[in-house]
């Protein structure tokens, strides 16, 4: 019967560790997809290179084509309505139009290379050719100032990954928690047996290695038939070129906990040996345990308890990224303009990119947002603000797309701090354009969000970076133009600050204005300004981090499970060590209430002293979920202890404790 508890609870655990090693599967094959056979895996940067947009795709062809790499960069649809990657080929290679990655929802597009016609170079590729080649594409690419990383796949590589990140971490202390448990279990429900053994004069090693044969059997048994059913799981429902690396990672991390659950049996069982004189003295064989059960069980609640607040910040985090991924999606097809020209031939280019952005100012087709936080500008007084953005209509209606209600609401000069309004007066004369009134902050318009709105900015000097925020003053400007001079707004353009509408209405602006490869050719400009994508990288960041914190509230689970399992084991160890006396209170009519009032007062008392030093050390700003799980917590202690009584009492009436 006790194996049988052993299998059963066990079969949960490596469940938990299936569901853990499909994760890291997923995350493995996210980096390095198997439908389209890729093993390694390059972030390739030019900054530093001297490299023009153009340049650097004709160098990366050119290897390509010639090492036979077969590389595909990676970038999101943002023709699409959903999250989907699609990955552009920079050469002719035999790959399918679409593919599905291990979880089978997303859709991963395969496309020419006149996708990238308006990206950057930079960026993530994968190498699904020839991998034996790679060495000298990295030698080649570092000898002209290329810096390129590689990553091969690895699945020890996605464990150490694991391993790094707090949502798989708290998985794995939840599975070490639950097989210490486990342990436990094992040797209180054979510590009479084991005392007997050392009476009858059984040696000591002979006792250790019946004990750990049986325990070990019974969770291989466990593992290999979970690993067997997972795997064919795997197989018909997700495709069968995921179940090795699949069950390369389930053993591995099963490996790991046997191991662990071993080692922890060895030093629970010294700790706790049995003896003759044990028996001699009528003191029950599992007395012994019973401090190892009570540091077991206070170590999970208190992982239980300091894992739940940070849990419910990585969820609140994860609506602020599905958020921030919907406002990226609402810029999906807004473009900069990525100056590849020294600071001399800029110089050149200011008066025509001043017309530029004022034409693009008349067909409503030019967005700016440059923003300085409170840390930007220690000496100025924000008052109640946390940044001050300088937008306009453009901007706002850009990112209030679809908004049924009005987010934003008019702001007084008197609302503001003397000291923002000196900063935002100098700040304006200082970029103004000369010849305009000096007076230009009087057509400013103020506005805030309202309560519960969250709107996004561009940072300033960095505009491929949003800041949310629901306390950001945005300081509206009538005219780009009539505002900023040409220098400014060259340099608003170069920072991502200043964006355009559409990739082909931009060529088109900057052909009008003689700001096209051909022309700037004809006027000695050896450089080139090349359209591309803003929201690329954006989208790719949110998508990751927002498939990462769900794992967080994995974890928080799992480590419940685990500090019920282990609850509930000490409360059997304590009815079985109290059983003497329960026995017979009962039969006199005394109720369970009564029996278990003073055993579980004690373990309350503990938890809750436990819960206000983990808020004291913590100082958790979600305290409301924090005190949600610890009510679980201190709810499972008497239901786990009548439980527990309930089934001693049958083994006593049976004979069978």
């Amino acid at each position: 019967m006790y194996k049988r508890i052993i299998v059963a609870v066990s079969v949960a655990l490596f469940i938990l560790l299936a569901l853990l090693a499909a994760i890291i599967t997923d995350l493995n094959d996210r980096d390095f997809p198997q439908a389209i056979g890729s093993e390694s895996r390059l972030n390739i940067s030019f900054n530093k290179s001297g490299f023009s947009i153009t340049e650097a795709f004709s160098k990366l062809e050119e290897l390509d084509t010639r090492l036979e790499l077969g590389l595909v960069k990676i970038a999101p649809d943002l023709a699409g309505d959903g999250d989907d990657k699609i990955f552009a080929t920079l050469n002719d290679k035999a790959l399918p139009d679409e593919f599905t990655w291990f979880n089978g929802k997303d859709t991963g597009k395969i496309v020419g290379k006149d996708r990238l016609a308006n990206s950057y170079p930079d960026g993530l590729y994968l190498v699904t050719g020839n991998t034996s080649r790679l060495d000298e594409f990295e030698d080649t690419m570092k000898d002209v100032g290329v810096k390129v990383g590689r990553r091969d796949v690895s699945i020890l590589d996605s464990l150490v990954f694991v391993v790094q990140e707090r949502g798989f971490t708290t998985v794995i202390l939840a599975s070490l928690a639950l097989i210490s448990s486990l342990a436990l279990f094992w040797l209180s429900v054979r510590a009479r047996g084991r005392a007997l053994r050392v009476l009858g004069g059984s040696p000591t090693m002979r006792i250790q290695m019946q004990d750990l044969t049986e325990f070990s059997g019974a969770l291989l048994v466990s593992a290999g038939s979970v690993a067997i059913v997972a795997a064919v799981y795997v197989g018909v429902f997700h495709g069968w070129m995921y179940v090795a690396p699949f069950l390369k990672t389930l053993i591995s991390l099963q490996v790991v906990v046997i191991t662990v659950s071993i080692f922890a049996t060895l030093i629970m069982s010294a700790s706790a040996w049995p003896s003759a004189v044990m028996l001699a003295t009528r003191q029950p064989a599992v007395k012994s345990l019973r401090s190892v059960a009570i540091v077991i069980q206070s170590l999970t609640f208190v992982l239980v308890v300091a894992t739940a607040a940070p849990a419910w910040s990585a969820y609140k985090h994860s609506s602020a990224k599905a958020t921030e991924m919907a406002q990226w999606k609402r810029l999906a097809d807004q473009v900069s303009i990525v100056f590849a020209t020294d600071i001399d031939e800029m110089n050149r280019m200011e008066s025509m990119i001043g017309e530029m952005v004022k034409d693009a100012e008349s067909i409503e087709a030019v967005a700016l947002s440059y923003t300085y936080t409170k840390e930007m500008r220690h000496s100025v007084d924000f008052g109640e603000y946390s940044a001050i953005s300088f937008v306009n209509q453009r901007w706002l209606d850009l990112v209030t797309m679809g908004a049924k209600q009005p987010v934003v609401t008019p702001v007084s000069h008197h609302n503001i701090t003397e000291d923002l309004v000196h900063e935002i007066r100098e700040e304006i004369d200082i970029l103004s354009r000369e010849g305009q009134p000096k007076n230009l902050f009087e057509p400013l318009q103020f506005l805030q969000p309202v309560e519960g709105s969250r709107l996004p900015v561009a940072q300033g000097g960095g505009g491929e970076r949003l800041h949310f925020g629901d306390d950001i003053l945005f300081a509206v400007v009538p005219s780009l133009y009539d505002t900023f001079n040409d220098s400014t707004l060259t340099s608003m353009i170069s920072s991502d600050n200043i964006v355009f509408t559409g990739v082909t209405a931009t060529q088109q602006l900057l052909e009008r204005h003689s700001l096209d490869s051909q022309a700037l050719r004809d006027r000695g400009i050896k450089g080139e300004l090349k359209v591309v994508y803003i929201a690329e990288e954006g989208i790719l960041q949110a998508q990751f981090a927002a498939y990462l914190v769900w794992l967080q509230n994995l974890s928080l689970i799992a480590l419940i499970v685990a500090f019920s399992v282990a609850t509930a084991i000490s409360a059997l160890i304590t009815a079985i060590l109290q059983a003497k006396c329960d026995f017979p209170l009962r039969l006199a009519g005394r109720s369970w209430m009564r029996i278990l009032q003073s055993r579980v007062t004690k373990e309350l008392l503990v938890g809750i002293i436990l819960v206000i030093i983990v808020v004291m050390l913590q100082r958790p700003n979600a305290i409301g979920i924090v005190l949600v799980t610890a009510v679980y917590g201190l709810l499972i202690v008497p239901l786990s202890h009548l439980f527990a009584v309930h089934w001693c009492f049958n083994g006593v009436s049976k004979r069978r404790i």
